[in-house]
């Protein structure tokens, strides 16, 4: 059985790179900070890429 450092001592490549991004202050004042994601408690919706689709190109559905 070969010796392997414990868990809590071995830091992968991503999480020393973002570890030291966070000490260097990288993710201060990001856009958006503090604030909910959008969608963040409301049901899930199999049609959202469409109702995106629309509100962007400012085009209305077919209610016939």
């Amino acid at each position: 059985m070969e010796d392997r450092p414990p868990s809590d001592i071995y830091e992968s490549l991503p999480e020393r790179l973002t570890r030291e991004a966070i000490e260097a202050g990288e993710f201060d004042e990001l856009p958006g900070a503090g604030k909910p994601l959008p969608g963040a408690g409301v049901p899930d919706d199999d049609l959202w890429w469409v109702r995106e689709w629309l509100k962007r190109n400012q085009a209305q559905p077919d209610r016939r």
